[in-house]
């Protein structure tokens, strides 16, 4: 059993940004609807998982913002015409009767990863539909990461080569360099690649800050000494909780036929010529009772009603 798990604001981020201009004849904004859903029909299309859920963030902040305030402070507020459009992509979600989560206080990629290793434990296999460099630390133990827009799948053997670090120390690199995406300090000045080389030559991210003193660079064992908190709270930052409270009923997640009444409706609505032709005519609903006219007089007696 294959089960595809979706970040859901990356994905209708990506879609509004991918498509530009887009609305129906009333001049609502339609773009990252349209798009969202056809990246969504491109996946159920082409990969056939037997199973699929999408997750939200919060709006609510999380523990990483309690720890560090300017945890993602630097991102850009999401444009209005994108806000409007939310709705109705959890919407087609729903009408498409695919599971989906948001829980307060807890990021998509809590969620996501929690998801992963309890499905994973149950002999399912696991992808996470991201190109996001921090998901690549969930990899393993029948976990794998689909990057949709390289057509790539990152295995366990993929990360070790690019980070030369199991996945599971991807947030001990993470912890050294930051993330400018994410806003996680790490060490300003230092790169992966000399991160790479000072973990090589320990079992663990502490054991570096607990002997700085064996880093032979002096430059760069000064520039850990001084930023040993922030490195701390940058690998708090970095790992992503695989073991928050979700209820999780991995077969509500298998595939199941669309509520296509529904989702004409709303194609009709945001005029999406395409999708409207891609539902069956056993999803119309009937607009009214039909009867074969067989002859004039029977034609005059319901033109007179």
């Amino acid at each position: 059993m294959n089960l595809y798990l979706i970040d859901g604001n990356s994905y209708f981020y990506r879609a509004f940004h991918a498509i530009r201009g887009l609305t129906n004849s009333k001049g609502f904004p339609t773009n990252a609807i349209y798009g969202f859903t056809t990246m969504i029909l491109k996946i159920i299309r082409e990969k056939k998982p037997d199973a699929i859920a999408i997750a939200f963030d919060s709006p609510v902040p999380t523990k990483r913002h309690k720890i560090y305030e300017e945890y993602k402070a630097q991102r850009p507020e999401t444009p209005d015409d994108l806000i409007i459009q939310i709705p109705y992509i959890k919407k087609i979600i729903e009408a498409f009767n695919i599971s989906s989560f948001e829980m307060p206080g807890h990021e998509a990629d809590d969620i996501i990863c929690t998801i992963a290793k309890k499905a994973a434990s149950q002999n399912i296999n696991v992808f996470i539909l991201s190109g996001d460099k921090d998901m690549m630390q969930i990899v393993g133990n029948g976990i794998k990461i689909y990057d949709p827009m390289k057509d790539l799948i990152i295995d366990e053997d993929y990360v070790k080569e690019r980070f030369g670090v199991p996945p599971k120390r991807l947030p001990e690199i993470m912890a050294i360099t930051g993330d400018a995406i994410d806003n996680i300090p790490g060490v300003k000045g230092i790169g992966e690649k000399t991160a790479r080389e000072l973990l090589s030559k320990t079992d663990s991210l502490d054991e570096l800050l607990d002997h700085p003193e064996k880093i032979e660079n002096e430059r760069i064992r000064k520039m850990i000494i001084d930023n040993i908190e922030n490195i701390k709270i940058s690998k708090t930052l970095a790992t992503i909780d695989t073991d928050i409270e979700v209820d999780i009923n991995l077969q509500d997640m298998i595939i199941k036929e669309p509520d296509w009444p529904s989702l004409l409706h709303m194609f009709t609505e945001f005029e999406f010529k395409s999708l409207i032709k891609m539902i069956p005519s056993t999803g119309h609903k009937p607009r009214g009772e039909y009867r074969t006219i067989k002859d004039k007089d029977e034609l005059r007696k319901v033109l007179e009603c």
